[in-house]
């Protein structure tokens, strides 16, 4: 198993709304799609939010994260985010929160 985590870092508090719309329609469309299972954590100031994913292959991935909403967050993410990275690890089910943070160097 897959999973994908991805941290977005919002350029202002002005843009939470623009977030959350792309993001309320992502998760909808994630249950919809061949994703095992789904979370999401803001940091304590609410600009850098996480995502976290497991899938079972590369190609549920990639097909889901090329096409809808997705596609469309992406093509639009210059206008609310100022910074996002993901990353991938094998594991049989989501990781804690802490280790999902430290593969992006926050401890």
């Amino acid at each position: 198993m897959i999973v994908s985590i991805t941290k977005i870092e919002l350029n202002s508090y002005l843009k939470l709304i623009p977030f959350f719309k792309f993001n309320g329609q992502i998760i909808a469309e994630l249950q919809q799609a061949n994703c095992k299972k789904h979370k999401v954590a803001g940091s304590w100031n609410g600009r850098v939010w996480y995502t976290m994913t497991l899938w079972e292959n590369e190609n549920d991935i990639n097909a889901f994260y090329h096409n809808g909403t997705h596609l469309a967050a992406m093509k639009h993410s210059g206008k609310f985010s100022s910074k996002i990275e993901s990353r991938r690890t094998q594991n049989e089910d989501l990781i804690r929160w802490k280790e999902a943070k430290k593969l992006f160097g926050n401890n």
